[in-house]
């Protein structure tokens, strides 16, 4: 390939090709920088005169199928007023870079999609070592980090049904803070015991699900006032009561009825100009006929639209009318639903106030699963915590 070809392919207008040399499995690239004078540091005089030339190495993406390597000639200069000699500088790479960010990005990119390490070392001219090193080692996903004022905690499985891990987020900056074992209540505390105390006296908001033992965890170590309940979880709960109303409603009917009730689920909650003219008269004559679904579908709206409340003292005393509005209901749905937000009052509460969500702590758990599947297990434990840091955050 001629030169200005490779100079294309490359993308580096600062430097230009002035050989290469073409090896069984590797391409070496000598590049001079285009300038051939620099400006001394010390008189501010321009420099042309070259003293010395000394070879950079540097590591790129791989050109017809061969890995790069690049041999910068930085060209050392001579001054012929001060007699200083400065070295030029590349403003492309760093004073110490051996490899390009672009191949960095590429491999680290590339393992974490569970392309195999050995392969991505012989295919651009590196160790297994580096690979793993540069996937994990260097991002910030394989260094400790540090708690913030609002996190999210949630479980995941390991293995379905046998092992549990619990993940914790920073949901302000958005990125998985650690993962340990366990699920328990003292599994738990262990951990945030175990982290500085500064840390913990950062915390604000605790955002979780409806678990017994993370509840029983953060109120013995930050208190009630920090318990958030975001409304994905609560909405959830009163669509299942929704959903155990419709089956025995559907249990009523006959088969071409209940075919047509089973088309119009997704459209009970949705609002009257989401839904055209038909709809409209088709959910109106389902909740003339049928009392019992009328009643826990206006419950649902009114408990969606709770959510969306500004001011905590009006939100509370509305969430109280809900409750005794559920309680008084003779429907075995409705009252469990009762039960369960008189509960969980304080927590859902606090959602006026803080405003936080675990669905970022929900979106981690999925791309956890996503890992593990991709992996086919990941035994060693230090590896899958480090593989799940680095994915999953920021680098």
């Amino acid at each position: 390939m001629d030169v200005y070809g490779i100079e294309a392919l490359l993308g580096l207008p600062e430097f230009r090709v002035i050989d290469q040399v073409i090896h069984p499995k590797r391409l070496d690239l000598h590049l001079q920088r285009r300038n051939t004078s620099i400006v001394c540091p010390r008189c501010q005089t321009c420099c042309c005169q070259v003293q010395e030339s000394r070879p950079r190495c540097i590591r790129d993406l791989p050109i017809l199928e061969r890995p790069v390597v690049l041999w910068l000639h930085l060209r050392r200069f001579a001054c012929q007023e001060c007699h200083h000699r400065p070295w030029e500088k590349s403003e492309t790479f760093g004073t110490r870079v051996q490899w390009t960010e672009r191949l960095y990005h590429q491999v680290r990119a590339e393992f974490l999609g569970s392309c195999p390490g050995r392969e991505l070392a012989r295919r651009y001219g590196l160790s297994e070592r580096t690979v793993f090193r540069w996937t994990f080692e260097r991002s910030r996903g394989g260094r400790p980090r540090k708690l913030g004022r609002a996190i999210g905690i949630d479980e995941y499985a390991r293995r379905k049904g046998h092992r549990y891990h619990t993940s914790i987020v920073d949901l302000d900056k958005g990125r998985p803070i650690a993962t340990f074992k366990g699920r328990r209540a003292e599994e738990v505390i262990a951990w945030f015991k175990s982290r500085p105390q500064a840390e913990l006296d950062r915390v604000e908001v605790v955002v979780l699900d409806m678990s017994k033992t993370y509840a029983a965890a953060i109120k013995e170590l930050f208190g009630e006032a920090v318990q958030v309940i975001d409304r994905f979880h609560v909405i959830q709960l009163a669509v299942d009561a929704l959903d155990e109303v419709l089956r025995s409603v559907h249990k009523q009917l006959d088969p071409e009825d209940a075919k047509a009730l089973k088309k119009l689920r997704r459209r009970w909650l949705k609002s009257a100009n989401q839904l055209d003219v038909d709809e409209l008269i088709a959910r109106y004559e389902w909740r003339r006929r049928f009392p019992q679904l009328r009643e826990m579908i206006d419950w649902v709206q009114a408990l969606r639209r709770w959510f969306e409340r500004k001011y905590e003292k009006s939100a509370r005393e509305a969430l109280w009318k809900l409750i005794e509005r559920a309680s008084q209901s003779a429907q075995e749905p409705l009252k469990r639903m009762a039960g369960t937000l008189n509960r969980w009052f304080e927590p859902i509460a606090h959602y006026i106030r803080h405003r936080y969500s675990n669905g970022m702590t929900e979106g981690f758990n999925n791309k956890i699963k996503l890992i593990q599947r991709m992996a086919y297990g990941l035994r060693n434990e230090h590896n899958r915590r480090k593989r799940i840091m680095a994915y999953c955050g920021k680098t």
